[in-house]
């Protein structure tokens, strides 16, 4: 059946075929009839050449009446000579010895003059059974090559040496068919077609196939220009071909501005023809010298027969380029049929090359085959010889009723024998000569189903494959296997068996996922066959590294392992002991354990994947917890002790690790009891491990530089910014509050970098501290202002992230700022919660909690509390 994804192709071949064997047919019609009935059948009496209207190809008959070659011929019968289809209808509507009258002109300044012409049979008498054979010959050899062509097409539609073949096989039946000689008005265009076609893209094709076959040459690696600048002219040319035959078989003045031009297209159409043959032998006799064995013998075949078919043929075509005319006008008709005869070398040769690919397995199996069968209908001659010896026996038995004592045991002892050899012996003897041809026999069942209950317990690869290796190799006799297995891109010799092969570090012996084999293997899903010398192979297009793999592990049969979603492996079985080549029933077999094997593969590895992801995610928890913990640090352990003020501090991450930053602690001073008080709180964008180092690169920044005690707060936020900026990605960035409260003067000093303003609750009064620059490490050059504010006994900052201002419930309805303020006023009215500053945080908290009801947070909820109370109130 043909494969879905070769169904292109497949049409195309159609296509080709329908209008190669259209041609075929409109040559055996004309063939069938002049061999039936040539003597019936009136020859044209000349041709028309080049010069349209003008004779070449004179017959006796025409030389006879008077004509010369390029007489123009004006009317016939009375008709005017306007196309060939003229002569031709005059021709077929008589019989031979009926007259034909043509008035020509001999020169354009000459009269016109008249004669009549006798016309001849076309066989002028009865063909001999020698010559008879001789058309058969030349008429079923084309269409044989023909053929092989469309076969080796078929076989591979996707090589593009097939196709190649079929283009220079389908040459040598358009050259043995005048299209204009067919019958038939329909098919008459499709023969015309076809032959400018096939006589196109034949020298094409042979420069191709020379350069590609069986690899590419490396003059084309050098030079892979000259081949594109013989065949494009020669595609661009074809037209005019077509336009000739047109203009040739219907209208001469159709085509007349274009015959001043014909000679020389033809010359030149004979040249790059001549240069693409000569470009194929140049490109395939370096070749031969890098051949080894059968290929190269069949190469030197392909070399030579091509050489000595087509050198006739060059040298006609070397007079008609003398000449200017066409190939095999003026030329003595034996030439004529002795450089065809030769020619037919050419497309033989090829043929052979092709068709002989499978003459090696064929030898192998006869020769197998026949020791095989020897040995064991040896087995069965034995049986009929006892089974005879046995029924002579017991007739002489019956017949003579005087029995002796010896004649009675005589007689159990030959039917001893044959019974036992018949139900013992033989089964042994059986069972030796399938063990000694390789040939035991093995239930499919029994081993799929032993091979499926092993392959169940297997949850290791290396065990698996050792027990799939060593049932096939003890089932089918063979000695050399090697696995291949996908790893990332490429798939690597995973175990070899029966070769002293390492594996392991050999850049050998690993297959790309995009290279020739895996691509073939892939497309066809069935066990493929290793044909290292078979043009239509996919093989031909692989790489040295592939062949040469191939080759050292005595590759013949390649099974695709499937996987779910591409190729899991690749199984590659040597040769069988029994020097077979592999049965339908084997490769049945084989098909259906790589399938299991496949299967079990993909469980093997999803078992590997899941431990190695258990694995991997309890040591990522391990280091979450630990960077957890990291982050706890970073955090104030100890709250500094401050005249006036109560603090507290929380982070709750929203995952293991937190973006979210708060901090407080006492800045330089020379009066231990009059030290100011720095408060920070950031919120990171993004979360997890990488927003927690940007937290602690923003921490280190600070209290390295705000320990300097340098400038205002505002250039100290410029530095933080600079160094956020240099040391993260630029997605990162952080929202920062940073302020700095004097003891002695309750001045607090603040910078707001893009942060959501904290709050100071002063009674029923609440004041903002609204931003005074931008976010922290998203510019490069940012400023910020700094600004200032008094705090009085009472007073309560609030800072915290929008984590806590933009919890949400299950209604995805936000807590937002307000029902958080409002919540904080009523909160410091209860005598639980405003105690200490920890009261609050911790009542603040359960706000929020309560608002949400238990609804998942996806950020962050950082809160920091600062309560200033009177010197006494500790």
């Amino acid at each position: 059946m043909p494969q879905r994804s070769a169904r292109i192709q497949y049409l195309l071949l159609a296509l080709v075929a329908a209008l190669a064997l259209l041609h075929a047919y409109g040559g055996t019609r004309m063939n069938f009839n002049l061999l039936a009935h040539g003597d019936a059948i009136a020859r044209p009496p000349f041709e028309s050449g080049l010069r349209l209207a003008t004779t070449t190809n004179l017959q006796e008959e025409a030389l006879a009446a008077g004509l010369r070659p390029f007489d123009t011929i004006l009317t016939i019968n009375g008709q005017p000579y306007s196309s060939r289809s003229v002569l031709l209808a005059q021709t077929r509507s008589s019989a031979p010895g009926d007259s034909m009258t043509v008035t020509y002109r001999r020169e354009a300044n000459k009269p016109i003059q008249s004669a009549t012409i006798h016309l001849a049979r076309s066989l002028p008498q009865k063909l001999s059974p020698l010559g008879i054979a001789a058309r058969l010959t030349f008429a079923v050899l084309p269409f044989f090559c023909l053929l092989i062509g469309l076969w080796v097409v078929f076989a591979r539609p996707r090589n593009p040496n097939a196709w190649l073949i079929l283009g220079i096989l389908g040459y040598v039946e358009a050259l043995f068919i005048n299209p204009m000689q067919t019958v038939g008005s329909f098919i008459l265009p499709i023969c015309l077609f076809w032959n400018v076609a096939a006589q196109t893209a034949m020298p094409v094709c042979l420069m191709f196939f020379g350069i590609y076959f069986p690899e590419r040459s490396a003059i084309d690696i050098k030079r892979p220009w000259v081949k594109w600048l013989i065949a494009i002219p020669i595609f661009l040319l074809a037209p005019t071909d077509l336009l000739y035959f047109y203009g040739d078989m219907w209208n001469f003045a159709a085509i007349r501005w274009l015959v001043p031009y014909l000679n020389p297209i033809n010359v030149i159409e004979n040249i790059l023809s001549f240069l693409a043959v000569t470009w194929f032998f140049f490109n395939l006799g370096p070749k031969i010298k890098q051949a080894t064995g059968d290929a190269r013998r069949r190469l030197r075949i392909l070399y030579f027969g091509t050489c000595i078919g087509l050198t006739p043929f060059f040298l006609l075509l070397l007079y008609s380029l003398y000449k200017g005319s066409d190939v095999g006008q003026n030329i003595p008709q034996w030439v004529d049929i002795t450089a065809f005869v030769i020619l037919l070398l050419f497309p033989l040769s090829l043929a052979y090359v092709v068709v002989v690919q499978r003459a090696m397995d064929l030898s192998i199996m006869i020769r197998q085959g026949t020791r095989y069968a020897f040995a064991r209908e040896s087995l069965t001659v034995l049986r009929v010889v006892l089974a005879i010896w046995m029924a002579f026996s017991l007739n002489d038995f019956f017949r003579h009723p005087d029995h002796q004592r010896s004649d009675i045991i005589r007689i159990l002892c030959i039917i001893a024998i044959f019974f036992a050899f018949r139900f013992l012996l033989s089964k042994r003897l059986q069972q030796w000569i399938d063990q000694r041809f390789f040939r035991e026999a093995y239930s499919t069942e029994q081993l799929l189903s032993e091979l499926s209950d092993e392959a169940r317990n297997f949850t290791e690869v290396t065990p698996l494959l050792e027990t799939i290796t060593r049932r096939l190799g003890s089932t089918l006799h063979i000695d050399r296997i090697a696995v291949f297995l996908r790893s990332g891109e490429n798939y690597h010799l995973q175990l070899a068996t029966g070769m002293p092969i390492a594996p392991n570090g050999n850049k050998f012996f690993s297959l790309p996922a995009a290279s020739t084999t895996i691509t073939a293997l892939s497309r066809a899903k069935t066990p493929a066959n290793v044909y290292r010398d078979d043009p239509s192979s996919w093989l031909i297009d692989a790489t040295d590294a592939e062949r040469n793999a191939l080759n050292d592990l005595s590759t013949e049969l390649l099974v695709p392992l499937p996987g779910r979603t591409r190729l899991a492996g690749v199984i590659a079985l040597g040769p069988k002991s029994s020097e077979e080549p592999y049965s339908k029933t084997d490769r049945q077999l084989l098909q259906t354990i790589a399938s299991q094997t496949g299967l079990a593969l993909e469980n093997a590895e999803l078992f590997q994947n899941l431990t190695t992801e258990v694995t991997q995610r309890e040591r990522i928890s391990r280091e979450l917890e630990i960077a957890r913990e990291v982050q706890e640090r970073l955090f104030p352990q100890i709250r500094p002790k401050v005249a006036g003020v109560d603090l507290a501090g929380f982070c709750r991450p929203a995952q293991i690790v937190g973006g979210d930053y708060y901090d407080f602690f006492l800045l330089p001073s020379t009066s231990e009891n009059e030290a100011p008080l720095a408060l920070a709180l950031g919120d990171i964008s993004g979360k997890g491990i990488s927003a927690s180092l940007v937290m602690a690169s923003l921490r280190a920044s600070l209290r390295s530089i705000a320990g300097l005690r340098q400038g205002d707060l505002g250039t100290l936020i410029s530095r933080v910014n600079e160094i956020v900026f240099q040391s993260s990605t630029s997605s990162r960035y952080a929202t920062f509050f940073y302020a700095e409260y004097d003891p002695f003067t309750h001045l607090l000093t603040y910078v707001n970098a893009g942060h959501n303003p904290p709050y100071i609750l002063r009674g029923t009064e609440t004041i903002a501290l609204p931003p005074t620059g931008t976010v922290v490490g998203l510019l490069a050059d940012a400023a910020y202002d700094q600004a200032t504010l008094q705090l009085h006994p009472g007073d309560v900052l609030i800072a915290f992230t929008d984590g806590i201002s933009e919890a949400m419930n299950h209604q995805d309805e936000e807590w937002g700022e307000d029902r958080m303020l409002a919540s904080a006023h009523q909160l410091l009215n209860r005598p639980d919660c405003k105690t200490t500053a920890d009261q609050l945080l911790t009542c603040i908290f359960e706000a929020a909690d309560k608002f949400t009801a238990g609804a998942p947070q996806h950020d962050d909820m950082t809160l920091l509390v600062c309560t200033i109370r009177r010197p006494s109130v500790q």
